[in-house]
């Protein structure tokens, strides 16, 4: 298959959407990322003690300089709630080298291929506030979980989490997914939405790792969040969008998603790039993530499209 250069955009600002109060179904331990006091980005939990994310998110405060992060692990927006937050250490993140590499021979950087990084959250260490943005301590926070459920099904969450199953795969490329996906993202205010049903969800081989979605809506603020079947497992990592953006070659090679208004790109897990990565950082701490091989795929060729 002729090589195609994605340009892509980073989803990393928080967006505006409808959205609706959900609790029930934390959708993986998914949270906000509060980078100097702003929310950016999302993490999701793979383990007891590790989230996950994309590694545009939190490179800059990994490689270049200090940053103050937080993972926004409960959120209430009623008078009495009590949010509860986790600060992050400059080096309890950690992203591949890869990452920053640049291809000679292409002279771009391959860093689209890598966008993923690991929080390490072993003993984190909770700050309390109010929804008002007052200061809370831990007793009142015990306290609001006993007015409201809705803070209490979060805490649960956390402190409980539902470990998923990371689905791996990294097999042919222009291979289709036979399954729909979900694709979270919590709004200020602890307001989730939820995006799904995307037309076609095409996957652009092993050593990329990306797979690429048209007709979904996903917008700004889902980066570094989970990608998810309907039964709750794990695909890929959203990374970036394309607003009308495609290059020609990929447009002739794939009209339909060439006709899209948007293009959604996202990282999957594959043997050789973004799964490699995780298992070796987490298997240093002698951690493990919990994988199945992805087999709902299908052989398509762009006429279908």
């Amino acid at each position: 298959m002729k090589k195609i250069l994605l340009l892509v955009t980073c989803l990393f600002a928080a967006a505006v959407g409808n959205a609706a109060p959900v609790y029930a179904d934390d959708y993986a331990a998914q949270k906000q990322l509060i980078m100097n006091g702003n929310a950016t980005c999302q993490a999701f939990r793979i383990h007891p003690y590790w989230f996950a994310t994309a590694a545009h998110c939190v490179d800059m405060c990994v490689f270049d300089r200090k940053c103050n992060i937080k993972i926004l692990l409960v959120e209430g927006n009623a008078e009495g709630e009590v949010n509860v937050s986790a600060p992050v250490d400059r080096r309890d993140m950690f992203v591949p080298q890869e990452y920053r590499t640049v291809d000679a021979k292409q002279r771009v950087s391959t860093h689209k291929f890598w966008d993923v990084a690991l929080i390490r959250f072993e003993d984190p260490q909770y700050q309390y506030e109010f929804a008002d943005g007052r200061n809370a301590t831990a007793e009142e926070f015990d306290e609001a979980l006993k007015q409201f459920p809705e803070l209490k099904e979060q805490w649960r969450g956390v402190v409980r989490p539902k470990i998923p199953t990371l689905y791996t795969y990294g097999g042919e490329e222009l291979m289709q997914l036979k399954q729909n996906l979900i694709v979270p993202r919590w709004n200020e205010g602890g307001e989730l939405k939820v995006y799904s049903n995307p037309e076609t969800v095409l996957y652009f081989g092993e050593k990329k790792s990306l797979w690429g979605a048209d007709g979904f809506g996903v917008r700004e603020g889902n980066s570094g969040g989970a990608v998810m079947l309907e039964d709750g497992g794990i695909i890929g990592i959203a990374t970036a969008k394309m607003d009308n953006q495609l290059p020609t070659e990929v447009r002739a090679a794939f009209p339909k998603f060439g006709r899209a208004y948007e293009f959604f790109i996202f990282n999957g897990f594959a043997p050789k790039t973004t799964l490699k990565f995780i298992e070796q950082t987490m298997s240093g701490f002698g951690d493990r993530p919990r994988t199945q091989k992805l087999k709902r795929v299908k052989p398509i060729t762009p006429a279908e499209l």
